[in-house]
């Protein structure tokens, strides 16, 4: 993918998506060949990951958090993460736990923005959120400035953030390209359309 793009990782159950958003973020270690972010070998500090289950730090505050930011990140931006949070009313003296779901991811996009990333990897972040907080969220993610990978099985959501498709299927890339170059080369009508035909048939030989 190329840098600044917002790629749209999709793909059946089972296909990889976890698995290679892990590896991306220095999680797992691949077991063959090697992982390079812009033309270089992976360098975590340039990486954000929010993850799907938030593993935020439940009984700390939101203030507690953003100090964490500061003091693991070379790069940190306090007056950005503290602006996204405060531009939807998002307590600093609220406890992590008692945040909700829409809350939660807001607060780890916040700590993925004043890390300062070149690339935020971001695992369903939309899941179980309603839509209210879905349309939150994505307007975040929309803003992002800093390339962005995300996995979701809900291709809809992405067709107005994301520029790029990265389709996953048994472990193995088979469609990657922006868009409007996607749509062009085949003869689906929508990105729904494409995704769907290339999942129908049966699984391609790797």
């Amino acid at each position: 993918m190329p840098a600044g793009a917002r790629a749209a990782l999709v793909g059946p159950n089972g296909a990889g998506k976890s698995t290679l958003l892990s590896v991306v973020t220095g999680l797992l270690r691949p077991t063959t060949g090697t992982v390079r972010v812009f033309g270089r070998p992976l360098e975590l500090p340039g990486v954000a990951f929010v993850a799907q289950d938030k593993p935020l730090y439940r009984r700390w505050s939101v203030a507690d958090l953003l100090r964490f930011g500061a003091a693991t990140n070379p790069r940190w931006d306090g007056g950005r993460a503290r602006s996204l949070l405060a531009a939807y009313d998002i307590d600093p003296g609220e406890r992590a736990g008692r945040l909700s779901g829409g809350q939660r991811t807001l607060l780890a996009l916040a700590l993925a923005v004043g890390k300062r990333a070149d690339l935020v990897v971001l695992d369903e972040p939309l899941a179980e959120l309603d839509p209210l907080a879905r349309v939150q969220v994505m307007g975040v993610v929309r803003e992002l400035e800093a390339t962005v990978l995300l996995s979701s099985h809900i291709l809809a959501d992405l067709v107005g953030v994301c520029d790029h498709l990265i389709l996953l299927r048994g472990g193995r890339v088979r469609l990657c390209g922006g868009f409007a170059a996607l749509l062009g080369a085949h003869s689906a009508a929508t990105l729904e359309d494409l995704v769907l035909d290339h999942l129908r048939g049966p699984e391609p030989v790797s």
